[in-house]
């Protein structure tokens, strides 16, 4: 196996791989690959013709051709775009949770981007209703934008959404970098450029370096396969901004796991006796983030281990005591707090690192108070019922 990871280093087709992944991209590095709001900020900025990019109008009105070709409204065709006066129009991001919302003279323009995800809750209706109450006497086009142009889930939504693509996005995008190189600034035509690489290499995978990448894969498809199985997961990457932050708070490491980490005060450390069941340390007390599993939030829980029924019973009724205490739900742990964070794991690790550790420092230090009074009530009560 050591052999077959060392033909993949060595490998022509895996160094252009490597040189080409090398490249400075912006878009990269702001880990904007597959977030929706990212990638519409970006739509709306090289949409709108106010804006300092110098590209005009010239997406605007490819854009609103296609639509108007396209759009369930009776009175509009594609000769009507080049009508359009574009001196007085608005782009509006997230008004009232639209993406992208094209006001025009008289017509309105509604962009819903799906990169990864699909229609819920009824969103599609909502805003149909949304835009029908504001927008009344305006022509109303509805554009479901995704990689590869979709049908929305809804089905009701289908009779009056446009599909749109990035696939679409992305030719004209090489049009004006073909057309226009001369007129633009080389700045814009490399943020351009570099939009049209993460669209075609994130999105679409049909860049040339996934081709590639496919052709190295299947060289050395048995050594991929063993570095994929070994390669760190969010659970790991995660592990140590926590770990950090703990220990700053002045906090202790329990027994570890995957997904979530352990820890209680010095002082319940060296009191509490290690004669729990489950834990690898065999702790009868300790507070828990559970960080990774759910993918949703990061939860944090103080937990009574089983272990022996009068060491059970003095913590439970130490931790009674305290005002951050929670009845439990169930027998075998016993969960006496509970505290939910909004956390998405698979996406905190495309944060550049200062980001996570501001993030996990916040639920560290929300929490504190609650650690701190819940183990002083045990430390309390386990001395007097050691004496």
């Amino acid at each position: 196996m050591e052999n077959k990871c060392a033909s993949i280093i060595t490998d022509f087709d895996f160094e252009q791989i490597e040189l080409a992944l090398r490249e400075p991209n912006i878009f990269r590095a702001l880990s904007v690959e597959r977030k929706e709001i990212r990638h519409s900020n970006f739509i709306a900025y090289i949409l709108d013709p106010r804006e300092n990019h110098g590209l005009k109008d010239i997406l605007l009105r490819k854009l609103i051709r296609y639509i108007f070709s396209e759009s369930k409204v009776a009175n509009r065709k594609i000769f009507d775009a080049d009508d359009i006066d574009f001196h007085n129009i608005e782009i509006r991001r997230e008004w009232r949770n639209i993406d992208i919302l094209i006001i025009l003279p008289e017509d309105i323009i509604l962009i819903e981007n799906k990169v990864d995800s699909i229609d819920h809750s009824n969103q599609l209706k909502r805003y149909h209703k949304i835009a029908e109450e504001i927008f009344p006497r305006k022509n109303r086009h509805y554009v479901y934008l995704t990689p590869f142009g979709s049908d929305p889930q809804d089905v009701e939504a289908r009779d009056y959404y446009i599909n749109y693509s990035y696939v679409q996005i992305s030719e004209i995008i090489e049009s004006i970098l073909r057309l226009y190189s001369n007129s633009i600034s080389q700045k814009i035509s490399f943020y351009l450029s570099d939009y049209l690489t993460t669209i075609k290499r994130e999105l679409l995978m049909n860049d040339k370096l996934n081709d590639l990448a496919l052709q190295v894969y299947n060289a050395h498809k048995e050594a991929f396969d063993f570095i994929f199985e070994n390669r760190p997961d969010p659970a790991s990457i995660l592990y140590p901004y926590f770990e950090e932050e703990i220990v700053r708070a002045g906090f202790v490491i329990g027994s570890k796991n995957k997904g979530l980490i352990r820890f209680t005060t010095k002082d319940l450390e060296n009191m509490l006796p290690n004669s729990g069941e489950g834990l690898p340390n065999k702790e009868v007390f300790l507070f828990e983030i559970e960080y990774f599993w759910t993918d949703k939030t990061a939860d944090v829980n103080a937990v009574i281990a089983p272990c022996a029924e009068d060491i059970r019973d003095n913590i439970h009724a130490a931790v009674k005591k305290s005002k951050f205490y929670k009845v439990p739900a169930g027998k075998k742990w016993l969960v006496v707090y509970k505290r939910k964070f909004p956390f998405v794991a698979s996406e905190m690790i495309n944060e550049d690192e200062a980001e996570i550790k501001r993030i996990i420092q916040r639920i560290v230090e929300e929490v504190k108070p609650a650690v701190i009074d819940i183990c002083e009530m045990i430390a309390k009560n386990f001395v007097k019922a050691k004496q």
